[in-house]
């Protein structure tokens, strides 16, 4: 993905496959040989791939042969990305001309494009662009994607092997809060938890960062019972906290969708 098409974006990625071994695992826990669906509400929140082809009304996924299923991991900045799996490309493709979409050529490579809509399709990858976007965004130049940019690599560091991330937008210079992301983590099926990372302008704001949230930990108890702040140092400071997903519920994501308290604390710097 693009450091300079994600500025202004929200970037998101999500190992869909392991959350489908996730739920596999969980089906296992529960002792249903018979392969039935378990408890999926669990991960259904965070376990969905965040495509606008998937979640738009412009394109209907299925009626070209993309099954959601389909895809091991999914990456998208909200209007392109690119997804990871097995794809029958010949079907797909045959869809697509079906369709209506015209083939044209980009940069090299065959692409299918239609009322905004720009597809590239292979076996193992599928590569899309929305409103009108091209595949820029998935396509950057040597050195120029958000892997080489010194802040999300350091957010990826802080957050650990997470199987799904939210980075939030960039903030303006100046901000205490220059870059956060959301991330998912699992050690097993039964021991999940959520993780906030956020950069901060410098080591003060770090440290007062880690009193907001544990002070918000205490006020809003049991909520948050468990949960770890940790103030970040070096080039790159921040804070990060750890919380794990409630005994009662385990419905992962709570932290990005309902339980927005630290996040909002951290908002309020």
């Amino acid at each position: 993905m693009s450091a300079a098409e994600a500025k202004g974006a929200q970037v998101s990625y999500l190992d869909a496959a392991r959350v489908r071994s996730l739920e596999n695992d969980e089906k296992g826990e529960k002792g249903d040989s018979r392969g039935g669906k378990g408890d999926s509400q669990r991960f259904r929140t965070v376990g969905r791939a965040g495509s606008p082809l998937l979640t738009g009304y412009r394109f209907n996924a299925r009626a070209y042969g993309l099954d959601p299923a389909m895809i091991d991991v999914d990456v998208t900045n909200g209007y392109a990305g690119h997804w990871q799996g097995s794809f029958d490309a010949d079907r797909i493709t045959a869809k697509l001309k079906a369709g209506e979409f015209a083939r044209r050529t980009w940069r090299g490579e065959t692409v299918w494009t239609k009322d905004g809509i720009t597809l590239q399709v292979s076996k193992d990858k599928i590569s899309f662009g929305y409103a009108g976007k091209d595949l820029s965004s998935v396509r950057p130049a040597k050195g120029k994607s958000l892997a080489d940019d010194p802040d999300y690599r350091a957010l990826g560091d802080c957050l650990g092997d997470v199987y799904r991330v939210d980075f939030g937008v960039e903030k303006k210079p100046g901000d205490p809060v220059r870059l956060s992301a959301t991330g998912q983590l699992a050690k097993s099926a039964q021991q999940t938890s959520g993780v906030i990372c956020a950069l901060t302008d410098g080591k003060r704001t770090a440290e007062r960062a880690a009193d907001r949230l544990k002070s918000v930990i205490r006020q809003r108890a049991p909520r948050y019972d468990g949960a770890k702040v940790t103030v970040l140092t070096g080039d790159s400071p921040g804070v990060k906290v750890t919380v794990p997903d409630r005994p009662g519920d385990k419905r992962a994501g709570r932290l990005l969708v309902s339980d927005i308290d630290l996040q909002l604390a951290l908002a309020k710097l």
